[in-house]
């Protein structure tokens, strides 16, 4: 056991080692090289720079500082959309006799314009419509899911547009998939505003809630007005809602799905935070799967690793009469950046 654990403890912070020089350190060093300043980083200031980094990282691991976190953050963030254009020019001048100096101003001008871009894109809404005629419905129902909106790394006053463009939809149920929030520091007061929506919340858990402590996010979650389903179902009339727990396990879905009595002539609609377990889904007869968690990258090209690890990370899909859809969440873990993907609210119609 002790073995198991000093190794597991060795693989993560040698990623947190090569992670942080290439995210917050490769960029400067090479940009301030092409650009005719060498000494600006030579070897013991991008040691010194790297470590300073890395002690930084490990305080804010312990800090409750949202100033710390924005800044670092925000610093990987721009380092993560300088990382690609650098890359790929460290490629072209293995082969090329290239000018450096002006390579590095099309990288800083192309760079700043994607830094723009992402800042701005993640400060907007966009809300994502699908519709569905269930054979046996009586009524029409909307239902508005919302999924990794981050709160700690996105503020309040953020969460306080979702509840308005979530109110401006008038739904009869607001479905949360997870990721809600992110950092111990948040409190009551900073989810305040769940309290002012207009419709019963119903709520599944993410990743982030179990990291940032299932003891105390659950009766803040329950007395901001959230209705958490943990391996439950609740019926209303023709629609069954059904939440599970996040794990770490693939299988999770399976498990817990067995452990449920699922209503036959329902349309059932199964909250589950990652998109995995969409064949445990179809073999059960869910009608329709809700998931979140990829961000659908968040940063252009990070989608392309998402990829490796979800088949599906965005979108609608159908199989055997089961959707599934993956929303590319609402807010932003990390950097309040989006580049190649959107904040979205996704507003469902069931129709008679």
């Amino acid at each position: 056991m002790f073995w198991k654990h000093t190794k597991q403890f060795m693989i993560f912070w040698s990623f947190v080692l090569l992670a942080a020089y290439l995210v917050y350190i490769y960029p400067l060093h090479r940009l301030t090289t092409w650009l005719g300043y060498p000494a600006l980083l030579n070897v013991p200031e991008i040691v010194g720079l790297w470590f300073a980094v890395i002690a930084i990282l490990w305080l804010s691991f312990r800090s409750s500082s949202r100033t710390l976190e924005v800044a670092l953050y925000n610093w990987m963030g721009i380092g993560f959309v300088f990382l690609t254009p650098c890359l790929l020019y460290e490629g072209l001048r293995l082969g090329l006799l290239l000018n450096d100096r002006w390579a590095a101003l099309v990288i800083l001008a192309i760079g700043i314009s994607m830094v723009i871009v992402a800042f701005a894109t993640a400060q907007r809404l966009h809300c994502k419509e699908l519709r569905f005629s269930p054979p046996r419905f009586t009524r029409n129902i909307r239902l508005v899911q919302i999924s990794d909106v981050h709160i700690g790394s996105r503020s309040a006053r953020f969460l306080e547009r979702v509840v308005k463009a979530i109110n401006s939809k008038n739904p009869d149920f607001v479905l949360i998939t997870g990721d809600f929030l992110d950092a111990k520091r948040v409190g009551p007061k900073d989810i305040a505003s769940l309290k002012t929506l207009n419709a019963p919340i119903y709520f599944s858990i993410g990743n982030h809630e179990r990291y940032a402590g299932l003891e105390w996010v659950i009766p803040m979650l329950e007395d901001a007005g959230c209705i958490l389903l943990r391996t439950q179902a609740v019926s209303f009339e023709e629609l069954q809602l059904i939440g599970i727990d996040d794990a770490e396990d693939r299988h999770q879905v399976k498990h817990e799905l067995a452990k449920i009595e699922l209503a036959r002539e329902h349309f059932k609609i199964l909250l589950y935070h990652r998109p995995l377990g969409w064949e445990a889904a179809v073999d059960a007869g869910v009608d329709l799967m809700l998931c979140g968690h990829t961000h659908n990258g968040q940063i252009f090209p990070f989608n392309w690793l998402v990829r490796q690890q979800f088949k599906i990370i965005r979108g609608l899909h159908t199989r055997d009469d089961c959707h599934l859809y993956v929303s590319p969440g609402t807010g932003t873990w990390g950097p309040a950046m989006r580049l190649g993907s959107r904040n979205e609210i996704t507003c469902i119609d069931l129709h008679c």
